[in-house]
């Protein structure tokens, strides 16, 4: 039988990132259509949504099977490190010559009400630290909290509001023994750490679901379209150049660059590479082969804007507090369930302003 530690260290260790949809062209057409198809299930299954908080610190938590409690951020348990004190903290730090300042005294102010919520629950939370401290007092009738990106603004009178009422931290949990947590099992809000489920009390809908559907249909017609041209032009592409592609295509979408990619290159690039795929304008690849990045950029485009339409839809439903970023109002965006496994649609206020802030 799997000792607990190993089930532990691999329900915690993450896996590849949760995917942006636009980004599948650039695994070809065959791939762009699966995440098509992945954006229907999202758009029939509205009531699986759920919101995507920016959190600061991540947390792991709940019982061994000796009935220990612990918590652990999401790389100690690749070093086998698996704090049952606050003092395992420090001295996980003062092993590898780091100092994370004042994290340390809030897992110490967090740590008896998280173990009091979990009761004699064993198995693995796996949870945001959203608020603690100061932003645990209501000014002005309101907590106001910025974990990383987002600013988080909740009136006190309101559902989210009365749950973090006199409480010292807010953590929202997203899974319990490695599936979403319904918000109820094994965890109780009954100590002084605030800890809720990702929605809330909220459920989504779409009742503009038929248009988004059709715009989604729509989205496997292009891909038919454009797919061979960008398949041909993708099979020209070594590693290097496929994930230079992609790198720009991000900092567009992330605002980073208004530059062509011909301009981009040039700094991003090394001289080997920039010279194959652009040479002098003309005789370097993605020239001698317009028509396939132009298709390829169709596609992701296509996909990124009803991206857009279908995570905007969804974040109108946010009631109770409000969200916002440097760039405009919003959140981080929504995640998915989905037959490809979790999918996110990121609001691009958030890219923006995510990059744009001082690093």
């Amino acid at each position: 039988m799997k000792r607990f530690v190993e089930y532990l260290a691999e329900a915690i260790t993450d896996g590849p990132r949760i995917p942006h949809p636009e980004d599948s062209i650039l695994l070809g057409s065959a791939e762009a259509k699966k995440y098509a198809n992945a954006l229907t299930e999202i758009v029939r299954n509205p009531q699986a949504a759920t919101i995507k908080w920016d959190g600061g610190i991540a947390l792991y938590f709940g019982r061994n099977q000796q009935g220990q409690f612990f918590i652990t951020d999401k790389y100690m348990p690749a070093k086998g490190v698996y704090p049952t004190s606050p003092q395992g903290w420090r001295d996980y730090d003062n092993n590898r010559g780091a100092n994370r300042t004042n994290l340390y005294e809030k897992i110490e102010t967090l740590w008896p009400g998280l173990e009091a919520s979990v009761g004699n629950t064993t198995g693995i939370f796996k949870g945001d630290l959203m608020a603690d401290g100061e932003e645990m007092i209501p000014r002005d009738n309101n907590f106001v909290f910025k974990p990383t990106t987002v600013t988080y603004t909740v009136p006190a009178n309101s559902y989210l509001g009365q749950l973090m009422t006199n409480k010292v931290a807010l953590i929202v949990v997203h899974e319990f023994a490695g599936r979403p947590w319904d918000g109820k099992t094994g965890l109780a809000n009954v100590a002084n750490v605030a800890v809720v489920p990702p929605n809330i009390n909220l459920s989504f809908k779409l009742p503009n679901g038929n248009a988004l559907l059709s715009k989604v249909v729509g989205l496997q017609s292009i891909i038919t379209t454009y797919g061979t041209l960008a398949d041909e032009f993708l099979a020209g592409l070594d590693n290097v150049a496929r994930k230079l592609l992609g790198t720009y295509l991000n900092h567009v979408r992330t605002q980073q660059t208004k530059d062509t990619i011909n301009v981009w290159l040039k700094t991003h690039a090394n001289n080997k590479q920039y010279q194959n795929l652009i040479g002098d304008g003309q005789s370097g690849y993605m020239a001698q082969n317009k028509a396939g990045l132009d298709s390829l950029y169709k596609i992701w485009q296509s996909i990124f804007e009803v991206k857009v339409e279908i995570e905007q839809a969804f974040e109108s439903q946010i009631q109770g507090f409000n969200q916002s970023t440097a760039t405009g109002a919003g959140g981080e965006g929504i995640v998915f369930p989905t037959s490809l496994g979790l999918i996110k649609l990121i609001n691009p206020n958030f890219g923006s302003a995510h990059f744009a802030k001082p690093q």
